[in-house]
Order: C-alpha cells, then structure tokens, then sequence
C-alpha cells in the first residue's frame, strides 16, 4: 500500500473549492477532464488485466458522458445539438463495448471524440471572454489535423 499523502485533505478541499466555485463553462471542461482521466486509468486497467478498476472506470466516464447528454436542449437545439447527443449516445455505446471487449482501441476512440469537443468547448469559452476570436480559433483547428470536428463527421455508428 503507498504511502498516505500528508496534503491530501487540503488537495480534497481545493478540489471541492474549485468545483463549487466554477462557472458553468468550467464544469463541462471539468466533466470533460474527468471523464478523460477515468478513460485513462481504464486503458491502464485493461493492460494490468484488472477487471474491478477496468468496470469502474469505463463506468465512471459512461456516466459523465450520460451527464453531457442531459445538459443538450434538444427541443430547443439545433442539428449541431442532436448531433452531439448522438455522438455522445455512440460513445457511450462504445464504453459498454470496451468493457465486456476488454478493447483499448474502441476506449482511445472516445478518448479521441472526448478530446476534440472538450478543445471546442474550451475556444468558446475563449472567444466568449475574449480570450481569442473565431478567426484564431479556426485557424489553430486548421492547422491541427488531430481536431476532426466528431460532430459534423458523418458516422455509420451514430445508432450504437
């Protein structure tokens, strides 16, 4: 057993005072955050043959996703918001997937989506405050060919 972190109740209360104290705008980049930490540790999980920690954290993230999904008004939304629910039903899907496949690759492919709507929401935010413009935004996505824009991609798995 590692040892205990003598700091680990005031990382607990930073933690908490970073959470109750965020923007709206910052708790979806942290839910982004978390869920991308979960699939992480799943990865590890899968590779140490670690059935309990694999569940647990493919879980973890499922669930943060299923969170982003209610936060989409789909009434009052656009195409662009029914197609993130998709996207995010799809990765959910892939999660369920992953573990009874034991399948990295399918985990790193959420990774993938999850990493690419979190750096676009993170430019709104930017451009909301200030911070950039779109004219900045579009170009850095130009000229990142990691970003591939998941929700307007068309996907033959949008059903699951």
């Amino acid at each position: 057993m590692p040892p205990v972190n003598p700091y680990n109740k005031y990382i607990k209360q930073y933690q908490t005072s970073n959470i109750t104290t965020a923007t709206p705008e910052k708790l979806m980049i942290l839910l982004f955050d978390g869920a991308l930490q979960f699939l992480q540790k799943a990865k590890a999980a899968i590779q140490e043959n670690n059935l309990q920690e694999r569940s647990a954290n493919i879980d973890g993230a499922r669930k943060i996703i299923r969170e982003l999904m209610r936060t989409i008004d789909l009434e009052n939304g656009n195409d662009v918001a029914k197609h993130l629910f998709r996207l995010y039903n799809r990765m959910a899907m892939n999660l369920i997937k992953a573990n009874v496949q034991r399948n990295i690759t399918l985990i790193d492919d959420v990774i993938n989506d999850l990493t690419n709507i979190r750096w676009g929401f993170q430019k709104a935010i930017e451009i909301k405050n200030g911070i950039t413009t779109v004219e900045e935004a579009m170009r850095e996505s130009g000229g990142n060919e990691s970003i591939q824009h998941p929700i307007l991609r068309e996907d033959n798995n949008d059903a699951g």
